[in-house]
């Protein structure tokens, strides 16, 4: 198939620098991702991934600093007994995040 068509399209540069890199290292350039990307939105009849909200920021950990705070916190809450029975916790993640 021939490529015959040219899209341009802004983005964030930090956005652009980030997906460029990430690209890079499974061997494909942006232009390939969005071809890719194009072809399987024709083979699926819509996109090719579920769209909706990210977690919250307080469940995204960065970096091994991060992660130990939000450890040292939950233990402090279990702790201090703010628990909740598991079955309670699947529940609302089930209603919430539709798991």
């Amino acid at each position: 198939m021939t490529k015959d068509e040219t899209i341009h399209v802004r983005v964030n540069s930090m956005v652009k620098d980030s997906a460029e890199a990430t690209l890079s290292t499974l061997g494909i350039s942006v232009s390939e991702a969005i071809n890719i990307f194009l072809c399987q939105v024709d083979l699926v009849g819509g996109l090719p991934f579920e769209v909706k909200l990210p977690a919250p920021r307080r469940v995204i950990v960065k970096n091994e600093d991060e992660l130990i705070a939000k450890l040292d916190e939950s233990r402090e809450d279990i702790e201090k007994g703010r628990t909740s029975p598991a079955d309670e916790v699947y529940s609302r993640m089930d209603a919430k995040y539709a798991l």
